[in-house]
């Protein structure tokens, strides 16, 4: 016994359904409702019913209906347009059955070429043949480039808005007291990001430095510090559930809808250049073949020196260092070549697979239409 949701049709028009509560790693499998009854007539995509389940995977699962219950509205993500017979939504998936007709009282004001969100406002079909529906939001217009970032995040559920309790907690957050004696100050240590051109997260920063021990000639000392998230995001907390209902940000050509409020991705868990921000440092040393041979884990207070971008690296590699660069090639980018070189080798020697593959980019011109598609190496 389950509860179902309708999410679609098979071949034969029969309604398939997944449980509402599925718990485990892979994907529910289809489940087909076959009873022909009453319980069973007009089922749409977003009804629930309670269901007694057979079958098994190799032949497949079947669902007896017991009952109907409440079930949250279908969604339908579409393009309002204008007709003979009024308004018509005509949704964006491409695997939607038909079109819906939207009366007038249920437009919400939006007008033709819209980008609309909407939901069935009737089971019973519109003299057309059609199913009704109602615009619920207008996301914007059709025509312009960021309705494809919309679709995205409507037809997916990404998770935009943050409940309050979870902004509250992080517009009120504060940083460690500054003299915390339970963090290492590295302050002084030029400490520096290293991104592509167009990285709109700074989060992790990088060192090295000769070992200057005795007893590893050859050596390097290095350090990675990433931003100490866990100080601000308590776990538990109405901020914790919101991040872990995202699991990651996510990148758009025209936005990023962030895992974090804005308050803490673009300010307080940034490593921006200039500003001290604690963070969590791996503190590592390697000897002159590579091999780790000891390490430790510290909070710590960081300022990160500079922001470089990977073609600024290489350049400096190449003899051409820019002007923020000049004065650091000695303390920061010598040394994290070195270091690279000798991790490279110790790779090498290891018989590692390296994929050197170019990465394919996707330029927009200022209007976010694609300008042209490119090759990074």
């Amino acid at each position: 016994m389950a509860v179902l949701e309708v999410t679609g049709t098979d071949m034969d028009g029969e309604p398939l359904a997944r449980p509402v509560n599925w718990e485990h790693d892979t994907d529910p499998p289809p489940i087909i409702v076959t009873d022909k009854g009453s319980r069973a007539a007009n089922l749409g995509v977003g009804d629930r019913v309670l269901a007694e389940i057979s079958g098994n995977q190799k032949n497949g699962f079947v669902a007896k209906i017991m009952r109907r219950l409440p079930g949250a509205p279908a969604r339908i993500i579409g393009i309002y347009e204008m007709g003979e017979e009024g308004g018509r939504l005509r949704p964006t998936d491409k695997k939607a059955k038909s079109d819906f007709i939207v009366r007038s009282k249920n437009a919400n004001g939006a007008t033709p070429g819209s980008l609309v969100l909407a939901q069935p406002v009737s089971r019973k079909q519109h003299r057309l043949g059609l199913p009704e529906a109602k615009v619920i939001e207008v996301l914007g217009d059709m025509s312009a480039p960021r309705a494809v970032s919309l679709i995205a995040i409507t037809t997916h559920d990404i998770p935009v808005d943050f409940p309050e309790a979870a902004l509250e907690i992080a517009e009120t957050a504060e940083p460690p007291a500054a003299d915390d004696k339970y963090r290492v100050n590295l302050r002084d240590l030029p400490l520096v990001t290293i991104d592509g051109a167009d990285a709109r997260d700074f989060d992790d920063a990088v060192h090295a430095e000769p070992d200057t021990s005795k007893d590893n000639k050859g050596g390097w000392k290095l350090t990675v510090a990433i931003a100490d998230v866990a100080h601000y995001v308590r776990s538990g907390s109405a901020l914790d559930e919101a991040a872990k209902e995202r699991g990651n940000s996510v990148y758009f050509p025209d936005r990023v809808v962030p895992m974090l409020p804005e308050r803490l991705s673009n300010d307080l868990c940034s490593l921006r250049p200039d500003g001290d921000r604690p963070c969590l440092a791996a503190r590592m040393v390697i000897d002159k073949s590579g091999r780790l041979i000891a390490h430790r884990f510290e909070r710590a207070w960081m300022r990160s020196h500079a922001r470089i971008t990977y073609e600024e690296a290489q350049d400096a590699r190449d003899g051409k260092p820019s002007k923020q660069l000049k004065p650091l090639m000695k303390t920061v980018i010598e040394p994290l070549y070195a270091a690279y070189a000798v991790l490279a080798a110790n790779r090498a020697a290891r018989g590692t697979l390296d994929l050197d593959l170019p990465e394919p980019v996707i330029v927009f011109d200022d209007d976010n239409h694609i300008k042209e598609i490119v090759t990074r190496p």
